[in-house]
């Protein structure tokens, strides 16, 4: 196997906006060149290198070495990433909704996109890094970094509001819950909800719904066993299978026959378990 990662839980505090702490190691082979599909799942990774090689990551219509460290916005389409040797690299994946109050920056504006992380947060995000190139153990990254993240949100007391609510709703539901029923548990009007969605997060509640759906049949399909598409489908919530083969066409850009013949050329990340 090229790619090997490793995801650990973080502490309660930094629930509400962390998902998750990931450690990778990519192209283990050396490869002369490892093309990976990135699957889009719904979440925003700050992603840092933690040597000197660095993936390439595609700019308009070429690739571009990656900054030391990089913020991966929400996608809602995959995108390929290129490994020309063994990467290391350490990974924050934040809820969308949590971007902002840790980091000042709405998850809308890196929708789709790759900015670099130091530009966007200042000195203190490149010694966090610096000090986290210095250990060796995952353990340690992950208590440099919650001393980090915790730092960032000492001073202020962000409100868990609505949008968070509905976020989170969406998630645990595995995107299975109508916009009237969200909008009425969450205390919003449908249209205020969805306003917020796409000024906060950049996407609407539908298509967010979609991409968890999306991350919930990924889970299974890596669970493995003897579930069939079929069985997947309908666990899922599609109507029927034509239906789910058609949005798991439209995100991750092939049929799920292609996708579980050719595993090995995907990075799929629906995290550890389920909610």
């Amino acid at each position: 196997m090229s790619v090997l990662i490793k995801e650990y839980p973080p502490s309660p505090a930094l629930m509400p906006y962390v998902e998750l702490f990931w450690e990778g190691h990519f192209n283990t082979d050396n490869a002369q060149l490892l093309p990976q599909k990135v699957l889009p799942n719904g979440y925003v990774e700050a992603i840092v290198h933690l040597s000197d090689l660095h993936c390439e990551l595609p700019v308009d219509a070429s690739y571009q070495l990656s900054s030391d460290s990089t913020l991966i916005g929400l996608f809602s389409q995959p995108y390929e990433v290129h490994f020309k040797g063994e990467v290391q690299a350490f990974g924050i994946r934040f809820k969308p909704e949590g971007l902002y109050p840790i980091l000042g920056v709405p998850a809308a504006e890196a929708i789709d996109g790759f900015m670099d992380m130091e530009v966007l947060t200042g000195n203190d995000f490149k010694e966090y890094c610096n000090k986290l190139r210095a250990v060796s153990l995952p353990a340690e990254r992950i208590a440099l970094t919650e001393a980090f993240l915790q730092k960032r949100l000492e001073g202020s007391t962000p409100e868990l509001y609505y949008l968070n609510q509905a976020a989170e709703m969406i998630r645990r539901r595995k995107g299975l819950i109508s916009i009237e029923e969200l909008a009425g548990k969450a205390y919003i009007s449908p249209r205020q909800l969805e306003r917020e969605f796409n000024q906060k997060i950049g996407v609407t509640p539908k298509r967010y719904m979609r991409l968890a759906r999306l991350n919930e049949v990924n889970r299974l399909l890596r669970k493995g066993g003897q579930l069939s598409l079929t069985a997947i489908a309908h666990d899922s919530g599609y109507a029927d299978q034509a239906h789910f083969i058609r949005d798991f066409r439209h995100f991750t850009g092939e049929k799920p026959t292609v996708f579980i013949r050719e595993r090995e050329k995907f990075i799929v990340n629906p995290n550890m378990a389920a909610c």
